[in-house]
């Protein structure tokens, strides 16, 4: 029923009319209120369920959160370790290397001690060598001073012999 269907009477419109105008425009609105709540309902329903999901989602991403910081602990702890132990083996491969610094600059000074002890030998040695060269070619000289001497002395028909042998080996 719309407005202009009222019916009319001596002083306006009849009550009946009016009243049956309203009943029937409170049916439609609350039809229209009862498909809102319905509808409001289900969007309600939709927006807990869309809730629900956001807070488990919420509570996942929070889990793994904490995960990845613990994970982030780890590798710190681990990294930090990593690095001590790093560090203590430098160390020893310091001391290890100069230990081994050590004991090579004590060979290498035996070495050189042991080559200085040659060296003195080697010139003791050329010493006694040098000696008995000049010893032998001072007696040499003697000898051929002597055999000068006796070639002087000696008649030469006696020598002949000793002079023919000489030639002979010669």
């Amino acid at each position: 029923m719309k407005l202009d269907q009222l019916k009319k009477g001596f002083w306006g419109y009849k009550k009946a009319s009016v009243y049956e105008y309203i009943t029937m425009m409170e049916e439609e609105f609350s039809e229209k209120l009862a498909e809102k709540v319905t509808e409001q309902k289900k969007q309600e329903e939709e927006y807990r369920t869309q809730i629900t999901s956001l807070e488990e989602e919420l509570s996942r991403v929070r889990k793994e959160l904490e995960e990845q910081k613990q994970e982030q602990m780890n590798v710190a702890a681990a990294l930090m370790e990593a690095v001590r132990y790093k560090d203590e083996l430098q160390q020893e491969a310091q001391e290890k290397m100069q230990e081994e610094r050590a004991a090579w600059e004590k060979k290498l000074e035996e070495g050189a001690k042991e080559l200085n002890g040659y060296q003195k030998q080697i010139a003791k040695v050329r010493e006694m060598v040098q000696g008995l060269l000049q010893s032998m070619d001072a007696k040499s000289e003697e000898v051929e001073m002597q055999i000068q001497t006796v070639k002087a002395a000696c008649p030469r028909h006696n020598m002949t012999l000793f002079e023919r042998n000489q030639t002979e080996e010669a």
